[in-house]
């Protein structure tokens, strides 16, 4: 990777440090300590743009598992939805096995009590139940009503087995991504506390340039963030829902994660369902503190998509949308109304997320309308 050079300014800021305590003859300086002060100047530059590399090095990193991790993240929401599907078919097909059963177990005492001894040798001969209520005996005694209902038990049981081999290969591959997904997080955060470890050994100059970076990588993200908005609106519905808002927009903001987290631009990502995310995912460890955004009054919720939620309603009409979280605060109820800063929930991936890695799903809903708010938390959040 390239190195960025440290800008004119802070390296004329260098020159004029050195050059204050270099001796300086009666007449001028000697071409000698001229050198002395340019090698000076280029050592301490080298410094700073290694500090500077180390530091872009890391983010571009974490970018990449970040990204990473969202693709993992849309494939266990799939599975998630999958096995949802799956479970459901399996309870339904459940309780035709049983009515049916019970249909054909009727069938077995009417056959019985009718003369069909044969049934007698038939049921020791038979494997199990299953065996004797799908007999050919059975079948041989059965009205055509009845022939079609042990038929649609064969049927049932044979599809209700293969969901269940279904249902154990999808728990089976969901341990494998949330093993990758759990070593990706732990990647992530690594790849954060370097950049925050780099950050904090630099110097005050070599910090103020790691600070232009970072205000520069902001800046172009948020310029990727609109481009995409653009091409998202123009085959969306709603033109404008994929720019999210300007800073300017949202004066005296929180980062919704208690001392910030791991995130990227992942609006319009598919999920499962054929929906489109509308949120932003931020990584941080389980039970970290979330927090309201801006003053508002706070509803806390339960779904089986969103798990554990929290609302929360300004008075300019905007609702903020906190989701899978692990738990609500004790220390104040749904209804209440609260300050910037409040605590209004706590990290975690209840509802569909149960399989990710814990995780805030935050939303921007001006008037109602999901907007990408991926623009309003890469500003505020560090």
């Amino acid at each position: 990777m390239s190195m960025q050079r440290v800008p004119r300014g802070l390296m004329l800021l260098f020159i004029v440090a050195v050059l204050a305590v270099v001796p300086v003859g009666a007449s001028a300086q000697t071409e000698r300590d001229v050198d002395r002060a340019e090698s000076q100047v280029e050592s301490a530059q080298d410094a700073t743009s290694a500090a500077y590399g180390r530091w872009q090095e890391a983010q571009d990193e974490l970018e990449q598992a970040l990204l990473e991790l969202d693709q993992v993240t849309s494939e266990l929401d799939n599975l998630t939805y999958t096995i949802g599907l799956l479970e459901s078919k399996i309870s339904s097909y459940e309780g035709d096995v049983v009515a049916l059963r019970e249909t054909a177990q009727e069938l077995v005492l009417e056959a019985y009590t009718s003369g069909g001894r044969g049934l007698v040798t038939a049921a020791f001969e038979a494997g199990s139940i299953q065996d004797l209520l799908t007999s050919q005996q059975l079948m041989d005694r059965a009205a055509s009503r009845d022939i079609a209902d042990l038929d649609r038990l064969q049927a049932v049981s044979r599809e209700m087995d293969r969901l269940k081999l279904e249902l154990v290969d999808s728990k089976a591959e969901v341990e494998i991504l949330e093993a990758e997904a759990a070593a990706l997080v732990d990647r992530a955060n690594r790849l954060a506390d370097e950049a925050r470890e780099t950050y904090n050994n630099a110097s005050a100059a070599e910090q103020r340039a790691i600070d232009n970076l970072a205000k520069e990588r902001r800046e172009l993200q948020a310029a990727i963030a609109l481009k995409k908005a653009r091409d998202v609106a123009a085959a969306n519905s709603k033109p404008g829902t994929a720019a999210g808002l300007p800073p300017s927009a949202t004066p005296g903001f929180y980062c919704p994660v208690q001392g910030g987290a791991s995130f990227i631009d992942s609006w319009g990502f598919p999920r499962s369902g054929g929906r489109r995310h509308k949120g932003v995912d931020m990584f941080n460890k389980r039970n970290t503190p979330l927090v309201a955004v801006v003053d508002g009054r706070i509803k806390f919720s339960s779904n089986s998509l969103g798990g554990l939620s929290t609302h929360l309603y300004s008075a300019d009409g905007t609702t903020y949308y906190y989701t899978h979280l692990e738990s609500h605060p004790t220390n104040i109820s749904s209804g209440s109304s609260v300050s910037a800063g409040t605590v209004v929930g706590y990290l975690g991936n209840s509802g569909n997320a149960r399989y990710t890695s814990p995780h805030l799903h935050f939303e921007i809903r001006p008037g109602n309308v999901a907007i990408n708010p991926y623009p309003t938390v890469r500003h505020y959040c560090p």
